[in-house]
């Protein structure tokens, strides 16, 4: 057995690849710690993986995080853990663990939390230096919504629990006390049903208008839409069969047990995509709905840019001022069952939420129209009073 050059230098330590006669190379990190007794530097070598296991060294210094966490929690009186090092455990024990079922979406949240807008900040501190009120002032100065801010304090909250889990961190979760709402700046534009029919009007790819269809005429989400396979559709019994979500360039899991479950179709709406199936050359069970022929049908299209390139140009061309998203359509469709009577149960069942609080809280937003004639009821009340009373 030998060492080759291949070693790279690493915080306390440094990661060096092991050439083997028989079989293949391995991964070793080895670092120096104090010893508590006499001052004396020792050595010290941990085994990390293969390359079959560990292809990159990248790959190989993020399981090194996670070993140098619990070589750090073994020595607390000598090092103690930073952010950035539990942080490090975090990804390697619990990240992606499959007992825990976190969606692509949840993960990609913490990765791009945690990169961009806390280590920055909180990296280098130790975990025991971390404090509520420190944390609450840090989040009141950044310049983001208070959902963002939320998610923040949740994701690092989350990171203290998971240490105080694996006893790295033997304290009470100083993040429990941090205060952060996450009430929404402004409400959600609501679209009435003639604004979505002249967006759809003006919009030319027959694709596009479609995607757009389904999203207005069933409240799927705009990852749910994309990750529609003609499999999923019953278009004879008007029935969704919900299987996936499609985020970014990859598949995911469906965001809740409730999201999970089929749902209804207008059966306009299965009208439709019976003659969008005819149109498109991606029609086989196996193919995506909204295949795109920019990756040769391998993947559908991308939201954000039909968003850019169509549908807000096509709400423009209508007239229509209110900010437009993806998920407007499905705001907009709660709040239009609402106005006309619709029990919250059955909303709830449509939009596919786990409790009923969130669909009166978040989607069922009253029209201006609507508010003002209820109040028309009680319009007498400022009646000036009979001489007879």
């Amino acid at each position: 057995m030998a060492s080759n050059r291949n070693s790279t230098s690493y915080q306390e330590g440094y990661i060096e690849r092991v050439q083997h006669a028989k079989g293949p190379d391995q991964w070793t990190y080895r670092w120096w710690e104090t010893s508590q007794q006499d001052g004396r530097r020792i050595h010290r070598r941990k085994l990390i993986g293969t390359v079959e296991a560990y292809p990159t060294i990248g790959a190989a210094k993020r399981a090194v995080e996670g070993f140098r966490a619990e070589i750090n929690s073994a020595a607390t009186k000598t090092v103690r853990m930073t952010v950035g090092e539990a942080w490090g455990h975090f990804q390697a024990n619990e990240l992606r663990d499959p007992d825990v079922d976190r969606s692509h979406t949840t993960i990609k949240s913490y990765l791009d939390y945690f990169k961009a807008r806390i280590l920055p900040t909180w990296k280098v501190v130790a975990l025991d230096d971390v404090k509520s009120v420190a944390v609450e002032k840090w989040l009141r100065s950044l310049a983001l919504a208070p959902a963002s801010k939320a998610k923040i304090r949740n994701h690092m909250s989350s990171l203290f629990s998971h240490c105080i889990r694996h006893e790295i961190y033997g304290k009470l979760n100083p993040i429990a006390s941090v205060r952060q709402g996450a009430v929404r700046q402004h409400d959600p534009d609501i679209l009435t049903l003639d604004e979505m029919r002249a967006i759809l009007g003006n919009i030319k790819p027959a694709a596009i208008k479609m995607m757009v269809a389904v999203a207005a005429a069933s409240a799927l989400r705009r990852s749910e839409v994309r990750g529609l396979k003609w499999a999923d559709l019953d278009l004879d019994k008007c029935w969704f069969n919900l299987q996936r979500g499609y985020v970014s360039q990859a598949e995911t899991k469906m965001k809740t047990k409730a999201s999970r479950r089929g749902m209804e179709m207008l059966p306009a709406l299965a009208a439709a995509l019976l003659i969008w199936r005819d149109h498109t050359p991606y029609n086989q069970d196996d193919d995506w709905v909204f295949a795109s022929p920019f990756t040769n049908g391998n993947r559908p299209y991308w939201p954000d840019s039909a968003l850019k390139d169509h549908i807000k140009p096509a709400a423009a061309k209508a007239g229509i001022t209110k900010r437009v998203g993806w998920h407007t359509f499905r705001h907009s469709l709660a709040s239009f069952l609402g106005q006309q009577g619709e029990d919250v149960k059955t909303v709830q069942e449509l939009l596919r939420h786990a409790t009923s609080r969130i669909t009166q809280d978040v989607y069922l937003q009253g029209s201006t129209e609507a508010k003002r004639s209820a109040l028309n009821r009680v319009a007498g009340i400022l009646a000036a009073p009979s001489k007879s009373s």
